[in-house]
């Protein structure tokens, strides 16, 4: 293996201070295969690139669909990214101040990559690197060896690759806002969908909970779970994914006990007497399902008498108001009609922003 001009990819750009207050846009397209190389095998360093990027302090890395379409309509309008001002034209209108390109060969049993630094700004090649071996997996650690992010997650070399596990790529991209770490979303992102296929493989491996079996029963437990709130809350508002009670079930599962009030309950002073009437609501309880086993309780409630029952209170931090306890829910009742729905005054609930936000 051998580098040109000894340059590192991350040198070459010019790494960020620590603390400095610009960071460069970065822009890495697919790479152009040629000889015997595939498409896939230039998506693949790709990919791994980006992985570099994806963590390294200093840089934003550009997300996959936005570049892709940008470099579709270049290529459409017969422009050639292998030139220096068509490149800057792309990069110019991304508005990114870094843009990465390269080629990968494979000729008589050898792999060789080549890669560009292109300055958007200066209009310049800032530096490059090529190597060239028998082993593409190899020849790309070893390019990005030692950089920030690639360690997180590993190279995306597939050994065999899957098509994605749901219909679409937004659908997965949604549910996977559940239960993934804000990293890992912001990977998801940056991928191609070759990559993102691969990322998901790692992605579910490292959560599955007995990997002697064949089958990965936390994977499959989670689309059940989507499959059910897409089917049994999605209404005219919003599909199931998007509503309070589907994200509480893909996180905690089916509830130990419902309470159905979707119709509203007098008030407990009898009927020919009752000032009052709750409004629609359901109570989740479950037994054993919070951390260490502890029970845990949520209310959904219908505020405006539209069918959407969002999150009114539960005995979990962050998930709309508290409730210290299944006794107090019981004693309290949620007894709120149209003049105290904004008075906590004579309950214990303290108001709290809900957890979930509408993505």
């Amino acid at each position: 293996m051998r580098y040109l001009k000894g340059l590192t990819i991350l040198a070459a750009l010019g790494v960020a201070a620590a603390g400095a207050a610009e960071v460069k846009k970065v822009a890495i397209f697919d790479f152009v295969p040629y000889g015997e190389a595939t498409v896939e095998n230039g998506v693949d360093v790709a990919d791994n690139l980006r992985l570099m990027f994806h963590s390294a302090e200093g840089y934003e890395l550009e997300r996959y669909r936005r570049m892709d379409n940008a470099v579709s309509a270049a290529t459409d309008a017969g422009l050639d990214l292998s030139v220096m001002n068509d490149i800057v034209r792309v990069g110019q209108a991304l508005g990114d101040d870094v843009v990465v390109t390269g080629f990968v060969n494979y000729v008589d049993g050898k792999y060789s990559v080549q890669i560009w630094i292109n300055d958007i700004r200066k209009k310049e090649v800032a530096g490059s690197a090529d190597a060239e071996g028998r082993d593409l997996r190899q020849l790309t650690e070893d390019l990005i060896e030692g950089l920030s992010g690639a360690e997180n997650f590993g190279v995306l070399f597939p050994d065999e690759l899957r098509e994605l596990p749901r219909p679409t790529e937004k659908e997965t991209r949604r549910a996977l806002t559940l239960i993934a770490s804000q990293e890992e979303l912001a990977l998801f992102d940056l991928l191609s969908p070759r990559g993102k296929s691969l990322m998901l493989d790692k992605f579910w491996v490292r959560r599955d909970p007995n990997p002697e079996t064949p089958e990965n029963e936390y994977e499959k437990e989670f689309w059940r779970r989507v499959d059910y709130v897409q089917t049994h809350f999605t209404n005219p508002i919003r599909e199931g994914l998007q509503t309070d009670r589907g994200k509480v079930y893909i996180v905690y599962g089916t509830p130990d006990e419902i309470e159905d009030y979707s119709a509203g309950v007098g008030s407990l002073a009898g009927m020919e007497s009752s000032t009052w009437s709750t409004k629609p609501y359901y109570a989740w309880k479950y037994y054993r399902g919070g951390p260490g086993g502890r029970r845990m309780l949520f209310v959904f409630l219908d505020e405006v008498g539209d069918g959407e029952f969002n999150i009114f209170a539960s005995t979990e931090p962050g998930f709309g108001r508290h409730i210290a306890s299944f006794a107090e829910f019981d004693m309290n009742r949620l007894a709120i009609d149209a003049e105290d729905a904004g008075d906590t005054s004579e309950t214990t609930f303290w108001d709290e922003p809900g957890r979930f936000d509408r993505r």
